[in-house]
């Protein structure tokens, strides 16, 4: 590999060699991307109220105090080291979908390793499942160059196939985190809504820092403005003969209502939901999701 445009546009291809060049990379324009420690906030806890000081960022100002006393307090919090990082993968075949450079699989899966190499860099745990109907590959959390290794090959040997319940398979990977960690979802989410979401919310309520971390291929979200096409379900096989100009319109409104439902969905379960389409590089992506995360 001899650009970051390969790197970062990894059709098919994802032996160990590509994922552990491509990480490493994603890293290096993370840094320079970034101005501070991409996991601050990630594992903290409120300790103490303190009054208000000019210069204070406004975002930690508790409202609630304010609200009884009218007094301006600002939330203090006690920083926690290694907490785990529990990267959760959709491999079910609508992940095997590509209509530009990286089939949603594929980027998912460098979005998880290059994540991964920040934490272990960080000195923290990181876990891995693969889910489909089912958690189909669990590695438990631990730190070390050695077990990083051996994600980067239970990703590279992985490919998207088959159906999925993903609110089944989320119901089971919550009882392999046992420590109180940040767990993040990779998938584009074409399951019930309500049920992917209840799921969700029961590793929330366990204490986890959760994130749906939603992946669209850009035809998914809007079609071409004019042509045939075929659209086959990657999960059943179906096929579709459409015309663009037909259900273009249509289609677009559905997506952005659903996106919206499912939003708000997470929204009210306290559940980060970050959304990318796979024709954004993902150093940008990253650096867009770390530096949201230092902000909330």
């Amino acid at each position: 590999m001899s650009s970051s445009t390969s790197l970062e546009d990894p059709h098919d291809f994802l032996a160990i060699e590509d994922l552990e060049l491509a990480s490493r990379g994603i890293v290096e324009g993370i840094w320079q991307g970034l101005r501070r420690s991409p996991f601050r906030g990630a594992g903290v806890e409120f300790e103490s109220h303190r009054d208000y000081r000019p210069g204070d960022d406004p975002r930690h100002l508790d409202t609630a105090v304010y609200a009884r006393s009218r007094r301006l307090c600002v939330k203090e919090y006690r920083a926690e080291t290694n907490l785990p990082l529990y990267l959760m993968l959709d491999h079910s075949g609508s992940m095997d979908v590509s209509n530009g450079t990286s089939k949603k699989w594929a980027y998912a899966a460098r979005c998880a390793a290059a994540l991964g190499r920040l934490a272990i860099g960080s000195q923290d745990a990181v876990g891995l499942s693969l889910l489909a109907d089912k958690v189909t590959d669990h590695r438990s959390p631990r730190t070390g160059r050695t077990h990083f290794q051996n994600l980067l090959g239970t990703l590279g040997a992985s490919k998207a196939s088959g159906s999925g319940s993903l609110a089944a398979a989320l119901a089971e990977a919550a009882g392999h985190c046992r420590r109180r960690g940040l767990v993040i979802v990779f998938s584009d989410f074409f399951d019930h809504p309500a049920e992917t979401v209840s799921a969700l919310s029961r590793m929330s309520s366990a204490r986890h820092d959760v994130v749906a971390f939603q992946l669209f291929d850009p035809y998914e979200l809007e079609l071409p403005a004019s042509g045939d096409f075929e659209v086959e379900d990657a999960e059943t096989g179906q096929i579709l003969r459409l015309s663009a100009a037909d259900v273009r319109t249509a289609h677009t409104a559905a997506v952005a209502k659903w996106r919206d439902d499912f939003s708000k969905r997470c929204a009210g379960a306290g559940i980060e939901h970050f959304t990318v389409t796979t024709d954004t590089p993902i150093t940008s992506t990253l650096v867009r999701f770390l530096e949201g995360r230092k902000i909330r």
